[in-house]
């Protein structure tokens, strides 16, 4: 039985290597704080779709070290907005 290959850009590498991080580290985060699974979730979820809808054509027509760049950091920052979120949410809480 023979997988599909699946084609990934550079671009998509380095933001998948940047959630890869980002995402464990945050999950860390959230788990030694005791946050919500949940909010944590929604927040990361949102924030991705707000990036990919804020950068999404910016990257594409940017050179390629930028445009790495840019992957990476997005990727990197978007579950610490889930952790943000889910830590405000949490303080708000009564």
């Amino acid at each position: 039985m023979r997988l599909p290959r699946f084609y990934l850009s550079p671009t998509a590498k380095a933001q998948l290597f940047g959630l890869a991080v980002g995402g464990s580290l945050a999950v860390l985060v959230v788990n030694r704080a005791g946050l919500s699974w949940g909010l944590f979730f929604v927040g990361w979820a949102g924030a991705w779709a707000l990036g990919e809808k804020l950068f999404g054509a910016r990257i594409t027509g940017t050179s390629d070290r930028n445009a790495m760049i840019i992957a990476l950091v997005s990727g990197f920052v978007f579950p610490w907005v889930g952790v943000g979120f889910a830590a405000l949410f949490e303080a708000l809480r009564p």
